[in-house]
C-alpha cells in the first residue's frame, strides 16, 4: 500500500502541486521529485476505484521500466503485468488478421491490471520524495500574494476541512475532467466525437493461455477483449468492451446487461472465444467516455495539463498509458527546467516561456499525428457503408 497522508497536516508551500494521481500525475510527480522539486500530489479518492485493464504495445515497455523497474524482476509487480503476444483483428474483412509482437525489439507487449499499476506508480512517486495527499479534492486556484509563489490552491478534505497550499507551478492531471484547466477558463476543442465504452468482466475457473488482444469490427462500432493478469491458482479474468457512439440505439441497448449480452452474441469471434473457453459474466457492467478530446490550450501562466487532461485518445490507438507516461515525463523535465532558470522571477512561467512553449508545440504535434493515425485505421474498415457509426468516421 502506498504511504500517503489523508487530510493530515502537511507543509503548505511547494514547488509543484499536481491535481490527480493517475498514471500521468504520478509519473509527473516522480519525475519532478527525482529532479529535486518539492511536489504535492493530490488524489481525490481515499481508495482506488475500478479501472479497466489495458494493454501496452512493445514500444511502451522501456518507459514503464523507467518508472517502475523491470516488473518481471519484482515480486510485488509480478501479478500486475503479463506478457502479450500481439493483436488478432477482424477488421478489414471477415477473416482474422494476426499482428505478432514476436518481430518487435522486445518480442512482446504487456497487459496491466490497472488498479495495481496505478498504485505502483503512486508508490514510485512517494519513494522519489513526493508527498501524496489522499481524500483531497481540488476546489480552486488563485494568484498568490506571496512573491515567492504563483498559486494559492484550495483543497477540500473528507473531514470537511479546507486547506490552503501555495506553489510555484500547477499541473492538471485530473483526466478527462481537466478540472484545473476548466476552472481557469480553458475548455475543450470541438472534436465531434461521441465514442463511449461499455465494459463487462468475465471469469473462468483455471487458466486461459490466450495472450492476444482481440479486436472485432461490427456494424455499430467495434469490440475488444484482453485477458487480465492473474495470481497463480486464482480464476482467469477477461475484459470485454463494446465501443459505439453514445447517441446510437445499440449504445443505449448496451447500457443494460441484457442488451449488452444480445449485442455480444452477434459478434463472430469474441463471443466464440468466450464460449469455447467457458467464460461467464462477472461483476457489474460499466460505462466510460472513450471519445477523442483535447484542450484548446495545453498550458498557460504557471500551469499545464498532462495525460488525458491535455488530450484523450480513442482506445483504437492503444496509447492511453503510453501517452500518459510520455507526456508526464516530458512535462516534468520541462517544468523543472523552467523553474530552475526562473527561480526568482515567476512572471516568466507563462506560455511564452521557451520550455513551456516547447511542451505546447509537442502536444499539438502529437494531436495531429494521433488524428491522422486514428482516421487511417478507421478507413481500413470498408464494410457497413450505410451505418451511421462508420459514415461519421469516413466524413472525417
Amino acid at each position: 500500500m502506498v504511504v500517503s497522508r489523508e487530510a493530515a497536516p502537511v507543509p503548505s508551500c511547494w514547488d509543484v502541486i499536481i491535481v490527480g494521481a493517475g498514471p500521468a500525475g504520478a509519473a509527473a510527480a516522480a519525475t519532478l521529485a527525482r529532479l529535486g522539486q518539492r511536489v504535492l500530489l493530490l488524489e481525490e479518492r481515499r481508495a482506488p476505484r475500478i479501472k479497466l485493464g489495458e494493454s501496452l504495445p512493445p514500444n511502451a515497455i522501456g518507459l514503464v521500466k523507467h518508472f517502475l523497474g523491470d516488473p518481471e524482476d519484482s515480486e510485488r509487480l509480478r501479478d500486475v503485468f503479463f506478457r502479450t503476444a500481439g493483436n488478432v483483428a477482424v477488421w478489414a474483412g471477415d477473416e482474422a488478421q494476426v499482428g505478432d509482437f514476436f518481430f518487435t525489439s522486445s518480442g512482446h507487449g504487456w497487459c496491466v491490471e490497472r488498479m495495481a499499476f496505478d498504485e505502483a506508480l503512486r508508490r514510485a512517486a512517494v519513494e522519489a520524495g513526493t508527498t501524496l495527499l489522499t481524500g483531497a479534492r481540488f476546489l480552486s486556484s488563485a494568484r498568490s500574494t506571496d512573491a515567492a509563489y504563483t498559486w494559492q490552491v484550495e483543497v477540500a478534505t473528507r473531514t470537511g476541512q479546507d486547506l490552503l497550499h501555495q506553489c510555484r507551478y500547477l499541473i492538471d492531471a485530473s483526466g478527462r475532467r481537466a478540472i484545473v484547466a476548466k476552472t481557469l477558463g480553458v475548455h475543450d476543442a470541438d472534436t465531434d466525437d461521441q465514442l463511449f465504452a461499455y465494459a463487462q468482466w468475465f471469469s473462468l475457473q483455471g487458466d486461459d493461455e490466450d495472450r492476444y488482444t482481440r479486436i472485432e469490427a461490427v456494424a455499430h462500432g467495434w469490440w475488444y477483449s484482453n485477458r487480465l493478469p492473474r495470481t497463480e491458482g486464482e480464476d482467469s479474468h477477461r475484459l470485454v468492451i463494446m465501443l459505439s457512439d453514445a447517441d446510437l440505439p445499440q449504445a443505449r441497448q448496451a447500457a443494460r446487461a441484457d442488451g449488452y449480452e444480445r449485442l455480444l452474441g452477434e459478434t463472430t469471434h469474441i463471443a466464440t472465444l468466450l464460449a469455447q473457453k467457458g467464460y461467464r459474466a462477472n461483476g457489474t457492467l460499466r460505462g466510460a467516455l472513450a471519445n477523442s478530446r483535447r484542450l484548446l490550450s495545453f498550458c498557460g501562466d504557471g500551469w499545464l495539463a498532462v495525460g488525458d487532461a491535455a488530450q484523450a485518445y480513442d482506445p483504437l490507438s492503444s496509447q492511453g498509458i503510453d501517452k500518459a507516461l510520455r507526456s508526464a515525463s516530458h512535462a516534468g523535465h520541462l517544468v523543472h527546467y523552467a523553474l530552475s532558470e526562473r527561480a526568482t522571477d515567476l512572471t516568466e512561467l507563462g506560455a511564452d516561456n521557451p520550455y513551456l512553449r516547447q511542451y505546447a508545440a509537442e502536444q499539438d504535434r502529437l494531436w495531429r499525428t494521433y488524428l491522422s493515425r486514428r482516421d487511417y485505421y478507421y478507413d481500413l474498415q470498408p464494410r457497413w457503408e450505410d451505418e451511421p457509426f462508420w459514415q461519421r468516421r469516413r466524413r472525417r
